[in-house]
C-alpha cells in the first residue's frame, strides 16, 4: 500500500509539474505576439480655435483648421459655417465634404481629414494680443480689408465649394468655386493665398503668381495685376 500511495503521489506531482508549465508555455507565446497597430486619429482642434469660430459664426461656427504662421501674420484659424445638407437647385449635392488624395491630409496640412468642404460662409482670424481681426472673409462675396477680390463673381452666390490647404510657414491657400451659378454662366474658381507684400489675403491671377488688387465693388472687369 505504501508504494501504490508513493506512486500516486509521484503521478500527481507529475501533472501538477505539467500543468504549470504548459500555462508557463502559453503565457510566453500571447506576450510575444505583436499587438495591432492603433490607429491615429486627426488632433483635436484646440478650444481657442472653436472658440474664435463660434465667435465669429455663432453656434454654427466650426474651425477646421489653424497654424502659427511666422511669415503671415502669426496666429490663424480657418472657420466656417458649413453649408447644410440639402442641396441647392442646379448645384451638385451640397452638404458632402470630400478628402484629399488618399483621404489623408497633405503633409503639414489642417487637424482635420477634409480638405475641401461646402460652406456658405468663410473667414481667416488673425490673432492680435488677446482678440480676433478678421483677415479674409466669403459670404455672398469674397473680400479682405481693402475691398472685393479681383476674379470673384460680380453676382450674389449663397454657397462655395472650399478646397483649402496649410503651408509651412505662410499661411492657408484656398479655392473658392460656386455651387449656385445661373444657369448658363461660365464656371469659375478663385484662388486665394497670403499676399506678403501687402501683408492680407488676396486673390492670384489665373498663372498662380501675381496678386490681384482688391476692387471697390464686386465683379470689376478692369482687374489691375499687382507687380
Amino acid at each position: 500500500m505504501p508504494l501504490k500511495r508513493r506512486a500516486d503521489a509521484a503521478a500527481a506531482a507529475a501533472l501538477l509539474l505539467a500543468a504549470v508549465l504548459g500555462a508557463g508555455c502559453e503565457s510566453s507565446t500571447d506576450s510575444g505576439r505583436t499587438a495591432p497597430p492603433r490607429e491615429h486619429s486627426a488632433p483635436a482642434v484646440p478650444e481657442y480655435a472653436q472658440s474664435a469660430a463660434r465667435a465669429a459664426f455663432g453656434a454654427d461656427g466650426e474651425a477646421v483648421a489653424y497654424g502659427d504662421f511666422a511669415a503671415a501674420g502669426g496666429q490663424q484659424v480657418l472657420a466656417v459655417h458649413r453649408l447644410s445638407a440639402a442641396p441647392l437647385p442646379g448645384s451638385p449635392t451640397a452638404g458632402n465634404t470630400a478628402t484629399g488624395s488618399g483621404g489623408n491630409p497633405p503633409s503639414g496640412s489642417s487637424q482635420s481629414v477634409e480638405t475641401i468642404v461646402d460652406v456658405i460662409r468663410v473667414s481667416i482670424l488673425v490673432r492680435d494680443a488677446k482678440n480676433w481681426k478678421e483677415a479674409f472673409r466669403a459670404d455672398e462675396h469674397l473680400k479682405n480689408r481693402r475691398g472685393y477680390l479681383g476674379g470673384a463673381p460680380g453676382g450674389r452666390v449663397s454657397a462655395w465649394r472650399m478646397g483649402y490647404e496649410k503651408t509651412p510657414d505662410s499661411g492657408f491657400r484656398l479655392e473658392f468655386s460656386p455651387l449656385d451659378l445661373p444657369p448658363g454662366t461660365k464656371p469659375v474658381t478663385v484662388r486665394v493665398a497670403w499676399n506678403p507684400k501687402r501683408q492680407e489675403y488676396d486673390s492670384l491671377d489665373a498663372s498662380g503668381k501675381h496678386f490681384l488688387e482688391p476692387q471697390p465693388t464686386p465683379g470689376n472687369v478692369h482687374v489691375k495685376v499687382e507687380k
